[in-house]
């Protein structure tokens, strides 16, 4: 076991079940209404869907990256990914219709972006503060609320102002940071420096650490869940999925401890389900509820 039990467990474990797909597949992302996960190589290459009605495979798109933090539109029609090009290292945006598999370009040759945001009213992506159309025409974000890194830095985007957040760092020491994000309710940050995630007001006040915990994402507003993972310099060694409270109270381990490596963890909007794969590429979807 990779950390101590809460005395008193919040969360109870219904079900785990391995989903039989034909193919290797790794970072599992929930479409909204549940009944699909999007999937992708180990390295992020390419994109496809598993239909969690009857287990089946759909290959959707090619392209490096494609399976790196994927953002899908709120009716679970569409999806928006990347594409870099090996040669030249520019970035590209394709939009992909899960009904039909159509795919149709975005933006082309941009020189950087690290996330993709998708408005609730139309799909655009948020490039370091801007927005592109789908005709991959940017303008200013404004009246909203959006969080990236820039320059391994989290950077909040709020109605159009760019604020810096680097609550850790000191004269002495600066610190990275890497998987930012914004609470549903927009009104906390999490992010992770190092081995340890943590949660901020969208200012960086308020920082509660959160112990050790790779790959986290939001069950909901007041729990989130990622992985307690240990390598030995060049492979993983050990790795378990937990949910930790944002006040870094009530960490649960939730994954049976076993010899098979429990990785990225993604959880559904209602937060009673739990997806995750293995190292040898087996996907899992676990059934979770609060006691």
């Amino acid at each position: 076991m990779l950390s101590p039990l809460a005395s008193a467990q919040k969360f109870e474990v219904t079900e785990v079940k391995q989903i039989p797909v034909s193919v290797e597949a790794y970072h599992p992302v929930f479409v909204p209404g549940d009944n699909q996960l999007l999937v992708s190589e180990e390295d992020y290459y390419g994109l496809g869907v598993i239909n969690l009605k009857d287990n089946s495979y759909k290959f959707l798109v090619e392209g490096r990256g494609a399976g790196y933090m994927p953002a899908i539109t709120a009716d679970g029609t569409s999806v928006v990914c990347r594409d870099i090009n090996e040669e030249t290292m520019a970035l590209s945006l394709k939009n992909v219709n899960l009904q039909t598999g159509a795919v149709s370009a975005i933006a082309d040759n941009l020189d950087h972006f690290n996330r993709i945001n998708i408005n609730a009213d139309e799909v655009e992506m948020g490039i370091e503060g801007a927005k592109v159309n789908r005709r991959g025409v940017k303008r200013q974000a404004a009246n909203n609320i959006f969080v990236t890194e820039e320059d391994l830095k989290v950077v909040v985007y709020n109605n159009g102002v760019r604020t810096v957040v680097d609550p850790l760092s000191t004269p002495e020491r600066d610190v990275n940071y890497c998987w930012s994000s914004l609470s549903p309710d927009k009104q906390h940050l999490m992010f992770v420096a190092g081995n340890d995630a943590y949660v901020s007001n969208l200012d960086g006040s308020g920082l509660v650490n959160l112990g050790r915990l790779h790959a986290p994402v939001w069950r909901d507003n007041e729990f989130v869940v990622g992985m307690e993972d240990k390598d030995d310099g060049n492979r993983f060694i050990a790795s378990e999925i937990v949910i930790v409270g944002i006040d870094g109270n009530n960490r649960q381990q939730l994954s049976t401890t076993s010899s098979e490596i429990k990785m990225f963890p993604s959880v559904n909007a209602d937060g009673t389900k739990v997806a995750y794969h293995s190292t040898e590429g087996k996907i899992y979807l676990m059934t979770i509820k609060e006691k």
